[in-house]
């Protein structure tokens, strides 16, 4: 690894980032206490260090506080939960796992947490009670879906640990956005923009393609930027990794051909972007539906380009946390 070169990815979007991060901040570190989802010592520092909400906050640079704070909450949780699959018992054991799984969808279905749950379930119910205040039906079973579908590619995360089965790239690839939690955390978008996109233009292959190359940009950016930290973990649910393994190529030119995908992503990206004005002339949008949807647009430009500002920022990818020295929840899985 010492030898790669890793690059300097361009993201042609401008950096923004939100005023009231600080702000931000403090409640959500103090939310994740409270829960319990941290302690103190080693574990407050690393939330500290890994700063979620600089990431809401260079992700929804125009948000107002309330909702960033409920991006910096949700985006909290997102990485704590993930760890339990990833570092933590729960991601050694397959059964601890999906029990873990299917205890979250319970919650996303409307069931209550139960006398067992503790700071991960406790979490998400909190979540899922403060989105849906904010937001319609529609919206709440658009994200519930897509979340659930990030806990099954959690799940086939981990049974691909437990056997050590690297995954082939067509298969990894068509997994990735949800291994990361994107579509739920792109429906955000909406959330903070106060705006639901018509469905015309929501399921449009344009608008489709949008969501799809800009969540595309964001994994290939993670999984660049996160290499030597996952080499380190003996992690290999990074695509760089599956590349190499499959090509039989150098690591570097696994790299080397992440990042010509990143290019590649952006270039459809602005692509889908511009016809998508064709389609809203085509659909005779109103000048409010072109304007909301069009900023519903630049925040898929501001998640790219912010995902990218803060990974070079924050200590989540270059502090050497291994498999085992992440606090474990699997106590609340247990009747």
């Amino acid at each position: 690894m010492d030898s790669v070169v890793l690059p300097d990815l361009c993201v042609p979007f401008p950096s923004r980032i939100n005023p009231f991060e600080a702000e931000a901040a403090e409640h959500t570190t103090a939310w994740a206490a409270r829960l319990g989802l941290i302690a103190g010592g080693a574990e407050a520092d690393r939330f500290a260090g890994e700063s979620y909400a600089r990431l809401v906050a260079r992700l929804y640079p125009e948000a107002s506080l309330p909702d960033l704070a409920l991006a910096a909450d949700l985006n909290s949780w997102f990485h704590v939960f993930d760890d339990q699959f990833e570092l933590a018992e729960v991601g050694r054991d397959p059964r601890l796992a999906r029990r873990l799984a299917e205890r979250a969808e319970a919650l996303l279905r409307g069931e209550p947490p139960g006398p067992s749950a503790g700071p991960v379930l406790l979490g998400l119910a909190d979540l899922g009670a403060r989105m849906r205040v904010r937001a319609d039906e529609a919206w709440w079973q658009r994200f519930s879906a897509d979340l659930r579908q990030c806990l099954d590619a959690a799940m086939w995360e981990v049974d691909n640990r437990a056997t050590g089965k690297v995954p082939d790239p067509e298969t990894y690839v068509e997994r990735k956005l949800d291994i990361a939690y994107v579509p739920p955390s792109f429906d955000l978008i909406e959330l903070v923009e106060h705006f639901e996109v018509p469905m015309a233009i929501r399921h449009s292959p344009e608008y489709t393609a949008l969501r799809h190359e800009a969540g595309h940009v964001v994994v290939c950016t993670n999984d660049v930027i996160g290499l030597r930290r996952e080499l380190l973990q003996g992690e290999f649910h990074n695509l760089v990794i599956v590349l190499w393994k499959a090509n039989g190529g150098s690591l570097q030119d696994a790299v080397d051909q992440v990042e010509q995908t990143v290019r590649d992503r952006i270039g459809r990206f602005l692509a889908a972007k511009d016809a998508l004005e064709r389609r809203l002339d085509a659909l005779r949008a109103s000048e409010q539906v072109r304007v909301a949807t069009r900023r519903c647009v630049t925040g898929l430009e501001d998640w790219m380009r912010g995902y990218l500002d803060w990974a070079r920022e924050t200590r989540r990818f270059t502090d050497a946390v291994l498999p085992g020295e992440v606090g474990s929840f699997h106590h609340e899985l247990i009747d």
